[in-house]
């Protein structure tokens, strides 16, 4: 009999920018450290990714997503936004080591009407970026928004591991 989580992901399926992987929250298969980011932000997930990389190197230990809260955007320019977003995919990629899969490392997705943001509890992102970290079989283990986040981050990937 599978354990089930306690709190399920929501069950939202979001596009990465560049190679167009869906991403269903809920269905993940690894655990994930999914990061919340505004413009305002964007420079925030940087040192949570190298901490999570320097405990769990790969993809198929802990997936990495960056959402971009794309609910300020209005769909009149939401292929512009799109275009900037895909510059980030394109800087990425170009710095990934060899053998390493940009559908793998690189997962660039918006969220456009706030489906994903709001049902983890993340109404603003544009001071502090929001974490969710999510098992592997889809139960979110805990949130996180402030300061240091790297430091909080670990302890709940120890959680989903287990």
């Amino acid at each position: 009999m599978q354990e089930q989580s306690l709190n399920p992901a929501p069950a939202v399926t979001l596009k990465a920018i560049g190679h167009g992987r869906q991403l269903t929250f809920n269905a993940l298969g690894t655990a994930a450290v999914v990061m919340f980011v505004a413009r305002e932000t964007s420079e925030q997930p940087q040192p949570v990714v190298n901490a999570v990389r320097e405990k769990y190197p790969t993809a198929g230990e802990v997936m990495i997503v960056n959402v971009a809260d794309g609910r300020a955007f209005p769909r009149l320019i939401h292929k512009v936004a799109e275009q900037i977003m895909k510059s980030s995919y394109n800087d990425a990629v170009s710095n990934l080591e060899p053998g390493m899969k940009p559908e793998d490392y690189v997962l660039i997705a918006p969220d456009w009407d706030g489906a994903l943001l709001k049902p983890l509890g993340f109404d603003d992102v544009s001071k502090w970026i929001g974490i969710a970290v999510i098992d592997a079989r889809g139960g979110v283990v805990g949130t996180y928004q402030g300061e240091d986040a790297p430091s909080h981050v670990l302890p709940l990937l120890e959680r989903a591991a287990r």
